[in-house]
């Protein structure tokens, strides 16, 4: 049956993120027009578009706005499941996860960071973690991230993998300290969600002064969604408000200089400047290999990041050393 109901009431959700055959967590509706919705499945019945009339374009289906957690945490099981399978590639692993972070910020966006969003954050960083322990090569990581349509998902998805690179080269061994770090890379561009299209669109040497500092607001942006959760570390604050500082002190908000910046943020502040290098967008229309991001940093941005951190990239980026052995006469 339609209805008439409140837009406002329901959340847009892309048509890809149901599997056929698996049973859907929440009633699925398809919007008619602005205030008329038809339920097309109930919770608990099994995906089966194929079968079902309705128009071929309908990309986006709806959800009750109350229901959405449902459907990120059911995104987020599969997601999972393909982490675990051995028979599943590290690239179509990629795109499920991308899928689920896409989930998470949609949710954040429309639900606000409450409790549910943060554990369904952790569980993202901690599969981004398991894919870099299965492939610590950061080309393969590129590589894999960089076949993944949306921008900010994609970006954020990058430096957070990148930071668990540069961690565990820098000899980081506590698990705290390493979910901590995927974690608050993953959020690091919460507050962009905020920003107006044109913004994130328009290449950052074509803004004017006024449009410069509405980009830059996005860490206060984000710092203030990240606030709203009690439970929320101050080091994950930190990365998301210091993310753009840099060691000489030439980066915003503050101008911190590099004794100063979070341990985390510093780390992070790199992998974003690298994952920005790397990959294609409106301010990078010509992306670089690994191995020239490094060179670029090093000799044209005068190397302007945290110097142990930076070491750290190379390294990972050249691998372990040759083992010498030495010659007995």
């Amino acid at each position: 049956m339609d209805t008439k109901f409140n837009p406002d009431d329901y959340v847009a959700v892309s048509r890809d993120e149901f599997i056929a055959g698996t049973q859907v967590p929440v009633d699925i509706f398809l919007k008619l027009s602005e205030t008329n919705y038809v339920m097309i499945l109930k919770e608990g019945a099994k995906v089966s578009f194929d079968q079902m009339h309705f128009p071929e374009k309908a990309e986006w289906l709806y959800v009750r706005r109350s229901d959405y957690h449902k459907c990120v945490g059911q995104t987020l099981t599969v997601a999972g499941i393909v982490i675990d399978s051995d028979k599943i590639s590290e690239e179509k692993k990629t795109l499920f996860l991308s899928k689920a972070a896409d989930s998470i910020f949609k949710e954040i966006e429309h639900l606000g960071f409450d409790h549910q969003a943060l554990e369904h954050s952790k569980i993202v960083s901690k599969s981004i973690q398991t894919l870099v322990e299965n492939k610590p090569d950061i080309a393969a990581v590129i590589n894999m991230m960089s076949n993944l349509s949306d921008e900010l998902i994609r970006h954020a998805m990058m430096v957070s993998a990148i930071s668990v690179i540069i961690a565990k080269s820098m000899k980081w061994t506590l698990a705290q300290n390493l979910e901590k770090l995927a974690l608050g890379a993953l959020l690091h561009d919460v507050g962009m969600k905020e920003l107006p299209d044109e913004i994130l669109e328009m290449p950052r040497h074509a803004m004017s002064r006024d449009q410069a500092a509405t980009y830059e607001s996005h860490v206060h942006r984000g710092v203030e969604i990240l606030r709203s959760m009690p439970s929320i570390s101050d080091d994950i604050i930190s990365i998301v408000l210091e993310h753009h500082e840099n060691a000489p002190g030439q980066g915003y908000p503050r101008r911190l200089r590099d004794i100063k910046i979070n341990p985390f943020a510093r780390v992070v502040a790199l992998a974003d400047c690298f994952a920005e290098i790397v990959m294609q967008s409106p301010n990078n229309p010509h992306p670089k290999s690994a191995i020239a991001a490094i060179q670029f940093i090093e000799v044209t941005l005068g190397q302007p990041f945290h110097k142990p951190a930076f070491v750290a990239l190379k390294q990972a980026l050249q691998g372990p050393a040759p083992a010498t052995v030495k010659k007995v006469i």
